[in-house]
């Protein structure tokens, strides 16, 4: 069941109704479904890997949003900050190399966690064959640019 509410010319889709709950549908949760599909799109094995794992991130986010806590602006504002720095630090000191950011806005916020996906489940031994091939690309590359 999806609730909408009508506002002039326009119609909005402010919840749906899943198992008997009604959840209401935020811009979060739009943003999770575009990443769930680009990533669906880029490479289906891992795009539906992601899918869950992304739905479940979005949940606890919602929950978390939910709760009555004092500070939680300061808190979500601080843990973000925090998290930058880190990318920039963990960038510099471990790999020599700045953030995607620093090239393409695009590359850091989609693509890139994609391929976190993929490192995690090449970690866990999925996809080697495709691992593999990856290697060989880049170690071919290494060798072009000296």
């Amino acid at each position: 069941v999806v609730s909408t509410q009508s506002t002039g010319a326009q119609l909005q889709i402010t919840s749906v109704t899943v198992s008997g709950s009604e959840v209401p549908l935020t811009a979060a949760h739009a943003g999770t479904l575009v990443y769930i599909l680009y990533y669906i799109y880029l490479y289906p094995p891992v795009g539906f890997i992601c899918l869950p794992i992304l739905a479940a991130m979005d949940y606890q986010a919602h929950e978390y949003w939910n709760i009555d806590c004092e500070n939680k602006m300061l808190w979500l504002l601080g843990i973000h900050v925090v998290s930058w720095v880190a990318q920039f630090v963990g960038h510099g000191k471990f790999e020599g190399r700045r953030p995607a950011l620093v090239d393409s806005l695009m590359q850091a916020l989609l693509t890139a966690p994609f391929f976190v996906f993929f490192e995690y489940c090449f970690f866990f031994g999925l996809f080697q064959d495709l691992h593999h091939e990856i290697q060989r690309e880049v170690y071919r590359n290494q060798r072009k640019q000296r």
